[in-house]
């Protein structure tokens, strides 16, 4: 139960420190003056991902191009259900564009920061419903994961971050990307609160797990190879995984050690599915509104237009092949554990690290399967690691109960940051890509005018790289047998 004599005192220390982190893309007005019975909830306060429809606003997706009446007056299934067991929604938070990519300092919204270091980026696209928890902005965080954006931002804001079985939480009245990829979950300090709204969210009358005391015959996998191959963890994220692995064997865990053949082919399977969907979903708009759009998003989405309907037919078929092994392999097991992230926030100003990606959270994605972000510890400069346990399909309660078990023998979740600085945060510029070779960029050109988006040549030379690491990822789908052949000879 949340004391509600509080509200007033975090509003206020929301309005001090508000400009300086970017949380907030519209504060509700008096939210507590319809605040719903003594639910399960009541009290609570969320905040919104900027996808999400509610009665008191059209969410915008952070982006200039959105449908003003989407929706309006209504609330989005999720906060419907959260609303009606008490909670109180106090705003929409900042986001990737429609839940893409980093933000553009060229759009009218603010600019989302790290609670720990203003001049880092959070993490996207849910970043202000994670970075709002660490200064008590609000108690849960509602937010959307379709490769990690719940996931990741709760990683670099060392908060707890839930992306539920694929379907267990309605999408309706949020703002799609990726339909076969978006995943409605909620984030908070600690799994318990966390897990709690999850459960409300999903319809549940008994959210929650049965909590263990310990984890005495509980097996956690590890993906040695895997993480020892990918090279990807930074040294103080290594030292900080294993030290998180010490403490689950302390209490009574099993560490095994699990293959992911898998791997590589579900990553590019994920990316190819994000693109594909994502441009079928704003596809009308980037032909007719390109200069509207932010140049994070329109730069990535637009290469979604050139993959051919065999490869996205290919990357179902992937996925469908990669959760049947992953659910062979993981049925021997009751978690699989990784670092949500390979390191800590990046700064906003180093481009190697803002266009970083990742199959540490895209991998459950691309298979629908449960995955929890938690705190596991911090580096030396005082910035968060994090933790991710994932499991298979419906088995979240019990995944979250390993999860809290592994909270409750650490502090990490409890630990706030200092005093923000009393400096403003340096401004955000986007880097510009390396230009590309004259032929590459005229034949992306003139791919993209057939799938009939005109871009300007001086964007050409930025991105074409891009379309040539995304062509990469269809080497990394398998052949896999003709389901027409699985048939039986009659002869």
């Amino acid at each position: 139960m949340v004391d509600v004599s509080t509200r007033g005192e975090r509003h206020h220390a929301a309005d001090r420190i508000e400009e300086r982190l970017g949380v907030f893309v519209r504060r509700f007005e008096d939210p507590h003056a319809e605040t719903a019975g003594n639910g399960p909830l009541h009290g609570v306060t969320l905040g919104i991902k900027d996808v999400f429809a509610t009665r008191e606003a059209v969410p915008t997706a952070h982006s200039k191009v959105h449908d003003a009446d989407w929706h309006r007056g209504r609330d989005a299934v999720a906060v419907r259900r959260l609303r009606a067991a008490g909670a109180v929604p106090l705003g929409l938070t900042t986001a990737g564009e429609h839940a893409l990519g980093r933000p553009d300092p060229a759009l009218p919204f603010p600019v989302p920061r790290n609670p720990w270091d203003p001049d880092r980026y959070p993490g996207g696209s849910s970043s202000g419903s994670a970075a709002g928890l660490v200064h008590g902005f609000f108690d849960v965080g509602l937010g959307t994961d379709t490769g990690g954006s719940i996931r990741i931002p709760a990683a670099l804001c060392g908060v707890t971050g839930i992306k539920p079985t694929h379907g267990l939480v309605p999408t309706a009245g949020s703002r799609p990307l990726a339909p076969s990829l978006d995943t409605v979950g909620t984030l908070a300090r600690t799994v318990r609160e966390a897990a709690r709204a999850l459960g409300v969210a999903a319809g549940r009358h008994t959210p929650e797990p049965e909590w263990l005391t310990g984890l005495d015959g509980v097996r956690i996998g590890v993906p040695d190879r895997a993480l020892e191959e990918a090279g990807q963890l930074s040294p103080d994220c290594r030292d900080a995984f294993d030290t998180a692995l010490e403490r689950l064997r302390d209490q009574g865990a099993k560490i095994v050690s699990v293959d992911l053949p898998e791997l590589y082919p579900l990553f590019a399977a994920q990316l190819i599915t994000l693109l594909a969907e994502g441009f079928h979903t704003h596809g009308a708009g980037l032909r007719s509104r390109w200069d509207q759009y932010g140049r994070p998003f329109r730069r990535t989405l637009v290469l979604g237009g050139l993959i051919p309907a065999s490869a996205y037919v290919h990357a179902q078929r992937v996925r469908a092949w990669g959760a049947a092994g992953l659910r062979r392999r993981l049925d021997r097991i009751d978690a699989l554990a990784t670092p949500t992230w390979p390191g800590t926030a990046p700064r906003y100003d180093d481009p190697a690290g803002l266009a970083a990606v990742s199959w540490l959270p895209s991998l459950w994605s691309a298979v629908g399967f449960p995955a929890v972000a938690l705190p596991m510890g911090f580096d030396p400069a005082g910035l968060p690691l994090s933790l991710q346990l994932a499991g298979t399909p419906g088995t979240d309660r019990a995944l979250l109960a390993v999860a809290d078990a592994y909270q409750r023998h650490t502090d990490w979740h409890l630990r706030t940051p200092g005093p923000l600085p009393v400096t403003r945060p340096a401004p955000v510029a986007l880097p510009q890509g390396a230009p590309s070779e004259a032929d590459a960029q005229r034949q992306l050109g003139e791919a993209l005018r057939r799938a009939g988006v005109a871009v300007p040549e001086a964007e050409l030379a930025e991105f074409t790289g891009q379309w040539q690491l995304t062509e990469m990822l269809f080497g990394f789908l398998p052949e896999l047998p003709d389901p027409a052949s699985d048939t039986d000879d009659d002869n």
